[in-house]
């Protein structure tokens, strides 16, 4: 069954955030009040989609690789599902539990996803192309072979990179991060705090989005995170706490890691590059990429995966797993950070975090 959502009108929401500002500014500089340290530099989430990584697709999915057109590549076209309740034939994408053969989509076997350590079984390991550590990311094994997961960063998912280029980046409410530290051009203790803004990104001649813009943050604290980390070696890190952050359709309902985990760079054109990583709610994550089923998509075999290959957090009824590993790779590029009343929050910096520019890393993912 599809699990229950909420939705909520953008207008609707603004409308209503707007109309309660007197209300909550008075509790403003007790929520976000940046700590008593000497620099805060603001940015916005230019960025954001599932971390991929099919630099050899033949390794990753073999089967899939040798004949693009089975079962195999998840793309649902040469298989007919069939769900039985209670006797009777159902809709098998209403009832995906339910029917009478499971798909087994093909899931990756290759070494390598970006990703963390989140203290998963060693047997279930991937290996970071860019940090060469242990990483946890069931998500990636899941949905890897499939039509859609196909790609390589810079490059977006498709479905992912269709959705954020076509309309929510120029009409859902930007996501924020705030970093604070003694002296941010320095390695040191550092605190993060992520927040969702009243307006959506803005763009510049290029269609790119655009640096050094002011956000107002929305008053409400749903979306009001504050971490942890370190940035050592001139890498912004972070390995506890949880993170939610609402969002808007049609896709990035909300972001919800336990366990979250960053690795966040400053690369050349003042820009941030990353990845979150944690476990978050594999249902939530299914109904997102399954319920507007279209093009060739899979959803039956993917939400089967998802569930089958879900590492955390066992139902303490049925012992099946809540949660799966996870990683998203991100981007953020300098903004101005302010609250309703106009009180500056964060300043746009092009500065290098540490005081390290890297360079991009893409191009020396090892051979698999």
């Amino acid at each position: 069954m599809k699990p229950k959502q909420h939705f909520y009108s953008f207008s609707a929401y603004r409308r209503s955030a707007v109309s309660m500002a007197s209300a909550v500014v008075l509790s403003l500089p007790l929520l976000w009040s940046a700590p008593a340290q000497a620099e805060t530099r603001g940015y916005v989430i230019s960025w954001f989609a599932t971390a991929t990584n099919n630099p050899d697709f033949a390794t990753n999915c073999p089967q899939a690789f040798k004949d693009p057109g089975s079962r195999f590549a998840t793309t649902g076209k040469r298989r007919v599902d069939h769900a039985f309740v209670n006797g009777k034939e159902v809709a098998p994408y209403d009832y995906p539990d339910a029917l009478d053969k499971d798909p087994n989509v093909e899931t990756v076997i290759g070494k390598y996803a970006y990703g963390f350590d989140l203290g998963g079984p060693e047997a279930t390991k991937f290996q970071d192309p860019e940090t060469h550590e242990k990483v946890d990311n069931q998500l990636w094994r899941a949905v890897g072979c499939t039509t859609n997961f196909q790609f390589t960063p810079p490059t977006m998912p498709y479905m992912e990179g269709q959705a954020w280029n076509s309309g929510y980046a120029d009409s859902a409410p930007a996501w924020t991060m705030q970093v604070s530290g003694d002296d941010l051009s320095k390695d040191g203790p550092v605190t993060i705090t992520l927040d969702r803004a009243l307006d959506h990104l803005q763009r510049d001649a290029l269609s790119a989005i655009r640096t050094h813009v002011t956000y107002v943050l929305d008053p409400s604290p749903r979306s009001h995170n504050v971490l942890q980390g370190e940035i050592k070696n001139g890498v912004l890190l972070v390995t506890s706490g949880d993170v939610w952050l609402q969002g808007s359709l049609p896709y990035y309902l909300q972001i919800d890691l336990k366990n979250t985990h960053m690795r966040i760079r400053s690369e050349t054109g003042s820009k941030l590059v990353g990845y979150w990583g944690g476990y978050t709610d594999w249902h939530k994550w299914a109904y997102m990429f399954t319920s507007r089923c279209g093009a060739g998509f899979d959803c039956i075999g993917i939400y089967r995966s998802v569930k089958k290959l879900a590492d955390f957090a066992p139902d303490p009824k049925t012992g099946e797993n809540q949660m799966i590993s996870i990683a998203w790779r991100m981007e953020a590029v300098p903004a101005f950070l302010a609250t309703q009343d106009g009180k500056l929050l964060a300043t746009a910096s092009s500065d290098a975090l540490g005081g390290r520019l890297h360079d991009t890393v893409a191009a020396n993912i090892p051979a698999q």
